[in-house]
C-alpha cells in the first residue's frame, strides 16, 4: 500500500508491544472487504483531520484494530492491535 504511511515510532511501538507489523496492517486494509470505519469521537482523542478506526485479520486471520487518519490521499497509521471484546462488539453493532 504505497499511501499507506506510518512513522518509525508507530511502527516500533506496534511491533515491540503487539509483534505486528507493516504487512499485518496492510493485509487488514486488503481484508477489510465491508468498507465500515469507526469515528473516533472521544473528546481526548479527536483529531482534525478525523480519526478512523475498523477491524479486519490479516491473512493469518488474526483480527487487528486498525486506527488511522486520512489526509491529502495518504493513510497515516496511529495504530493497530489485538481488539478487545467491547470493540469488537462495537465495531459489529455499528451501521
Amino acid at each position: 500500500m504505497k499511501n499507506l504511511i506510518i512513522s518509525e515510532q508507530v511502527l516500533a511501538h506496534i511491533w515491540d508491544k503487539h509483534q505486528i507489523r507493516r504487512v499485518d496492517v496492510e493485509e487488514c486494509f486488503f481484508n477489510h472487504i465491508d468498507n465500515r470505519y469507526i469515528e473516533d469521537d472521544r473528546a481526548h482523542n479527536k483529531t482534525n483531520p478525523p480519526t478512523y478506526w475498523f477491524i479486519a485479520e490479516n491473512h493469518q486471520c488474526v483480527k487487528l484494530k486498525v486506527v488511522c487518519v486520512f489526509k491529502a490521499g495518504n493513510v497515516y497509521l496511529r495504530t493497530a492491535y489485538p481488539p478487545n471484546e467491547v470493540e469488537l462488539s462495537i465495531y459489529k453493532n455499528a451501521k
